[in-house]
């Protein structure tokens, strides 16, 4: 009978080696394209270098050969988003241009959930701040030229940017967690007819705007811009 010592030692399996992206295939667009979609997809708080780098299957240390951490790739990213945007047209009426001025900032902030949180992070130097501070010029011009005066034009313009952060906070929420919507159409449903008739009569209605993100935005910016149009003041 063989002694312990005679005895062959089995070395355990080694685990399998994460496939790594092909020798030249990283880049720092390919980063930023990974880094947007996870910040979109699961949110500033949760993403991490190391959670990019599994992504794209690469150690973290390579990322830093492209970015020197992870702000510098935020603003990248930020980047590659503003060179995304496109500034609305410029005819039409004064309230047509604010309109296309308004669903583009939306459209631009739905299409990437991150870039609220990117652009609040930002600070007076960076360039997201620039372009917005150039947005928010046009809006105040367009305002006057509607004939609001300087208060006017003032409150108008941060009613019309509350309502547009706002609403594209509130589709990316309610695209991000279907169960909460589907937990508000069984409460609603739910109701007493008797207890709230108004709300019983319009349940149909009222479920319908949760699912029309675009459409409801679209329906309020409307109403909005009915009212400015109203407003008998002058721009001095």
């Amino acid at each position: 009978m063989p002694s312990e010592q005679s005895v062959a030692t089995v070395a355990p399996p080694r685990p399998a080696r994460r496939s790594r992206a092909p020798r030249g295939s990283l880049s720092a667009e390919l980063i930023i394209d990974h880094a947007l979609r996870l910040m979109d997809e699961k949110g500033l708080e949760a993403f991490s270098m190391r959670a990019l780098a599994e992504d794209l299957g690469v150690g973290t240390m390579a990322l830093y050969t492209y970015f020197r951490g992870k702000d510098e790739l935020f603003r990248a990213a930020r980047d590659r988003v503003l060179a995304a945007y496109t500034p609305p047209s410029t005819e039409g009426s004064w309230d047509q241009q604010l309109r296309a001025a308004c669903l583009a900032v939306h459209d631009l902030f739905t299409g990437r959930p991150a870039v609220l949180r990117l652009l609040a992070e930002s600070t007076a130097q960076d360039d997201f701040v620039d372009v917005a501070t150039a947005s928010m010029d046009r809006m105040l011009g367009l305002l006057c030229e509607g004939g609001l005066n300087r208060e006017d034009a003032a409150r108008a313009y941060g009613t019309l940017s509350r309502f547009t952060i706002g609403s594209a906070l509130r589709e990316i929420r309610v695209c991000s967690r279907p169960e909460a919507v589907e937990m508000f159409r069984s409460r609603i449903a739910a109701l007493p007819p008797e207890h709230y008739p108004h709300l019983a009569d319009l349940a149909p209605e009222i479920l319908a705007t949760t699912e029309d993100g675009p459409g409801q935005y679209e329906y309020g910016l409307d109403l909005i811009l009915a009212g400015l149009r109203h407003l008998p003041s002058r721009c001095t």
